[in-house]
């Protein structure tokens, strides 16, 4: 007989999953309940574990609630980010609330949303709706 090899974990490169149906991406938001009081905790994803053996877990950085949390629910606006767990949690643990807010969290050294340094690219602003045929002639014969 042979003894197993030990499970050794493997970071999948990936930024997303699809655990049980379900999408997750890196930042987004869950729920974790805790055995001894019943609570509900809200974290969000920094990354993903899986093991030779395909058992997926997650690394979380906690959110903590401010006064202005509501008690029933998760308002994403109302949450400062926490410390970051060392040990990956997972996944059969894990509940999906939300995919990560636009910017939410995704600055690892502020505390809050944060303002990008440079444009975004890829956004194409335009007018919504019919432009005028008089602007597009003035526009043409102005440029000849």
């Amino acid at each position: 007989p042979i003894k197993a090899p030990e499970s050794v974990s493997t970071i999948i490169t990936a930024e997303s999953i699809f655990y049980k149906g379900v999408y997750y991406q890196i930042g987004d938001v869950v729920s974790v309940v805790d055995e001894q009081d019943g609570k509900t905790y809200y974290a969000q994803i920094r990354g993903f574990i899986q093991d030779q053996y395909c058992e997926k877990s997650a690394a979380l950085t906690w959110l903590i609630p401010t006064q202005a949390s509501p008690k029933d629910c998760f308002d994403p606006a109302s949450y400062i980010i926490g410390p970051e767990e060392d040990l990956p949690r997972k996944m059969e643990y894990l509940e999906f609330v939300c995919h990560a807010p636009s910017e939410y969290f995704k600055s690892r050294s502020s505390p809050f949303p944060t303002v990008p340094t440079r444009p975004e690219k890829g956004y194409i602003w335009t007018h919504v709706g019919p432009t005028p045929a008089i602007s597009i002639k003035e526009t043409v014969s102005n440029n000849l």
